[in-house]
């Protein structure tokens, strides 16, 4: 356990470092605040489907959306209940290769499997487990061999589930402080081999192999679970993402900003602050990178997309 207490302060030490990259600039945004097709009400999370759609979790009005890469509204599915193909509270989609649909039904307390189309599949509970089922199903994430992990919000842990829906095992346990212990963990990413976990309510990001062995850790001092404003340092760390450079996209939830680190905790860049102008951010929950390098920012606060052009540094050196 020391060596990865150890590996997390050396990880916190390197996320202090400047910013490599410039800060992207925005390129687009859409939504706004309302119930009517194409508007949002407290959208909490994002995925870039294999077609280049992208699909929003319109949490406040318990559908998913889906937009094309301009914006423009190409449906939705989703009501309030607790039935087949309702939602109550819908915090994160994903999809697997072949456009299968994914959302983590928090207020459901379960994660619902869906069609291309919509239509239903399967449900995930996670029943048999010490704990019991899912409190709270808060992201989910279909991995690359296509095993489906879902943060359990309430039970500070990750499930992860077989591609038929089997539950395979748990990850992480609750508490503070030392790597592997979660605090309310909201979101789910991958990087090369590594599983990365946004561990919100402890302030940083953790990373563990895909069976659930801790790797590393960072943001704040020595990654223990300190919130704050530096850069490299969170406040409610919400979402995560990655690129095809391997490069971890968080969203700083109450910094009002998103950073960009290497998978060794290095920061890269930083941008966004509080506002509502084009480019500023008003607690943002989760974003996704789409295969040509758009940011793609859920804008919570200000009920709206936000999207960002590539990261471009003037360092042909960088990575």
């Amino acid at each position: 356990m020391k060596r990865w207490i150890l590996l997390g302060a050396a990880l916190a030490s390197c996320a202090c470092a400047s910013a490599t990259y410039d800060p992207p600039a925005v390129i687009a945004t859409w939504g706004g605040s309302g119930a009517e097709p194409g508007q949002l009400r407290r959208p909490t999370g994002v995925a870039i489907a294999p077609d280049g759609s992208v699909l929003v979790a319109d949490a406040g009005n318990d559908r998913i959306q889906v937009f094309d890469p301009g914006g423009a509204l190409v449906g939705s599915f989703g009501g309030s209940g607790t039935g087949p193909a309702e939602f109550r509270r819908p915090m994160d989609v994903d999809t697997d290769p072949s456009g299968r649909i994914y959302v983590a039904d928090f207020g459901g307390d379960r994660v619902q499997v869906f069609d291309a189309s919509g239509a239903p599949v399967r449900t995930l509970r996670g029943e048999a487990t010490p704990a019991g089922g899912l409190d709270g199903a808060a992201g989910v994430l279909v991995s690359p061999a296509g095993d489906v992990y879902v943060a359990d919000f309430y039970h500070h842990r990750v499930l992860r589930f077989g591609s038929e829906g089997n539950l395979l095992g748990t990850i992480g346990t609750p508490g503070r402080v030392i790597s592997g212990r979660l605090h309310y963990p909201t979101d789910l990413a991958w990087v090369g081999d590594r599983l990365v976990v946004a561990d919100a309510y402890n302030h940083r990001v953790q990373l563990f192999s895909p069976a659930g062995a801790p790797l590393g850790r960072w943001g704040g001092a020595f990654g223990i679970g300190l919130g704050g404003g530096r850069p490299g340092w969170f406040r409610v760390a919400t979402g995560v993402a990655t690129d095809a450079a391997g490069r971890i996209y968080v969203a700083d939830f109450e910094n009002h900003r998103i950073q960009v680190f290497d998978r060794e905790g290095r920061l890269l860049a930083l941008f966004g602050s509080r506002g509502t102008l084009p480019g500023e951010l008003l607690r943002p929950t989760d974003l996704d990178v789409a295969p040509d390098g758009r940011i793609f920012v859920v804008d919570f606060g200000n009920d709206r997309i936000q999207v960002f052009a590539p990261l471009r540094s003037p360092d042909p050196r960088a990575p």
